[in-house]
C-alpha cells in the first residue's frame, strides 16, 4: 500500500520536475499526467490506497487553496499602491460594480436554476 500512495503522489511531481527541465508548461504536464493517472492507475490500486490518496488528495488541494488565498491577501499589502489616485468617488463606483455584478450573477443563475427546475423553485426573495 505505501508504494502504491507513493507512486500516485510522486507521479505529478516528477511529470512537473520533467516539464520544467525541458522548458515546458508544468501545470498541462500535471493536468496530463491527473488524467492518465485517473485512467490508468487508479481502477489498479487496493481500496485502502484509494481512500488514502483521497484524503491526501483533499488534503493538499485545501492547502494549496489556502495558500493561494493567504498570499492573494498579503500581496494587496505588499505592492505601494497610488494613494493620490483613489477617490471617495472610486471606492463608491467599486462598491456599485460589485453590486451590479453579484445582482447580475445571483439573478442569472436563479434564472437557469428555475427554468430547470419542476418543483422547489428559487423566490425572489
Amino acid at each position: 500500500m505505501n508504494s502504491e500512495v507513493s507512486m500516485m503522489i510522486m507521479c505529478p511531481w516528477v511529470s512537473y520536475l520533467i516539464a520544467d527541465g525541458l522548458g515546458l508548461s508544468g501545470i498541462v504536464a500535471i493536468l496530463t499526467n491527473g488524467i492518465f493517472l485517473n485512467i490508468y492507475a487508479a481502477q489498479n490500486i487496493s481500496e485502502g490506497s484509494r481512500k488514502v490518496l483521497k484524503i491526501s488528495y483533499e488534503t493538499i488541494a485545501y492547502s494549496a487553496e489556502t495558500l493561494v488565498f493567504l498570499f492573494l491577501g498579503i500581496g494587496v499589502f505588499a505592492f505601494d499602491h497610488p494613494k493620490d489616485k483613489f477617490s471617495a468617488g472610486a471606492i463608491v463606483v467599486s462598491i456599485i460594480n460589485f453590486n451590479f455584478a453579484r445582482f447580475l450573477n445571483i439573478g442569472v443563475t436563479t434564472f437557469i436554476v428555475n427554468r430547470t427546475r419542476t418543483e422547489s423553485k428559487i423566490n425572489f426573495k
